[in-house]
């Protein structure tokens, strides 16, 4: 079973045994692609919450979701939240409806988990064909889940392996591939490289940048993400996976300015802010001059020791009017990084959300001038 993600903390993957078993500190949990919630944040409740050595939770219907019940992976975690409370039928129609909603590949895959724990061979397969078909690329859990166990002496399962090995291999070549990359009209002094939300996409995070980016003499570099999310939309997956994505951008932007030792700057939206932060953290340090978010939290779990970020400039900017699980996970990642001796500068706009604000020009500016790249440059 594949969990849903959230927007703010790295996820971990469980089987539907494992999670069930965790307290007995059994289950061996694996990383998974860390998709975002792209709304106003969306809480799940259960109608009764099981403790420990209780019954399990009863999940009551689609009236739990409190906000935006058309939230693809609220309605997935509701999935695997009736998953562990041993209602197939109940997390069936969740993961049915994330499917439904949002193409989400792991809702597909859910379903197969679902099907094959049923005894339905058939519909199993057909459930990882359209995870396949999504973009589905975790040939890991595709190998260890305990759940497709009964699915992996059947000739038709090298099938859906080749098939997510092939979806990873394009998804990983797609991070430059479908990229866009912006070249300054004169000697670019800098290239700063973007990141979107798995909600947005290269082509639409760099519009608002290209003209400001141009004015400052910025090599502008905006890798796609390498996993599918979403409605087909552009995930970052895991942080290696992330990582790689990011360097391949370096490597294509420093290419095409013929410069090797262009200094880097990295600039994220939404999630993309928390994918920048954890990519330059987990780098040595120097090799990025400054890190960027707009709306994306530090995420210090997935952050490593954060020796990336030393000596770097860092910047946060966040919407006044974010929901409180969005402006909680903000300031306690910033919190952190000022308690561990950095000091980032950080910007509250009006207005409300996880991505830009409603001055999208003025929260361009700032974040350039917040990462020293003033307009004299």
């Amino acid at each position: 079973m594949k969990t849903a993600s959230a927007a703010v903390a790295a996820f971990l993957l469980l089987s539907v045994a494992g999670a069930r078993a965790q307290s007995s500190a059994k289950a061996t949990p694996r990383p998974v692609p860390k998709e975002p919630q792209t709304g106003a944040g969306v809480t799940a409740k259960a109608g009764t919450e099981a403790s420990p050595g209780t019954s399990p939770a009863e999940i009551q219907d689609f009236r739990v979701l409190d906000e935006n019940p058309n939230d693809p992976f609220a309605l997935e975690r509701l999935g695997l939240g009736a998953v562990q409370a041993n209602d197939l039928a109940k997390a069936r129609l969740f993961f049915e409806r994330a499917w439904k909603l949002g193409q989400l590949p792991t809702a597909a895959y859910n379903l197969a988990c679902v099907d094959a724990r049923e005894k339905k061979v058939d519909a199993a397969f057909g459930s990882l064909n359209r995870a396949l078909a999504a973009g589905f690329d975790d040939e890991t859990s595709l190998k260890t889940d305990p759940d497709l166990a009964s699915l992996r002496a059947s000739p038709r399962f090298k099938g859906v392996l080749d098939g997510a090995t092939k979806n990873r291999a394009a998804g990983d070549a797609a991070a430059v591939k479908e990229g866009i990359f912006v070249a300054p009209k004169r000697k670019p002094v800098a290239a700063l490289v973007l990141l979107h939300d798995a909600a947005s996409s290269p082509m639409t995070v760099s519009a608002p940048f290209i003209a400001e980016a141009g004015k400052r003499g910025l090599f502008l570099a905006v890798p796609r993400g390498p996993g599918k999310s979403a409605d087909r939309r552009f995930g970052w997956g895991s942080a290696g996976r992330a990582a790689a994505a990011v360097d391949a951008a370096i490597a294509e932007a420093r290419k095409r300015a013929h410069d090797p030792k262009l200094p880097v700057f990295l600039l994220g939206v939404g999630r993309g802010g928390t994918e920048a932060f954890t990519a330059a953290a987990r780098k040595p340090a120097g090799t990025v001059a400054g890190v960027g978010s707009i709306g994306g939290p530090f995420d210090p779990g997935a952050a490593g020791g954060a020796a990336g970020l030393r000596g770097a400039r860092l910047f946060f900017g966040i919407a006044r009017d974010a929901s409180p699980a969005q402006g909680g996970a903000f300031r306690r990642g910033v919190d952190t990084l000022w308690k561990s001796g950095y000091s980032p500068a950080v910007v509250e706009w009006p207005g409300a959300g996880a991505s830009f604000p409603k001055d999208v020009p003025k929260a361009v500016a700032d974040a350039l001038d917040g990462l020293g790249l003033p307009a004299g440059l």
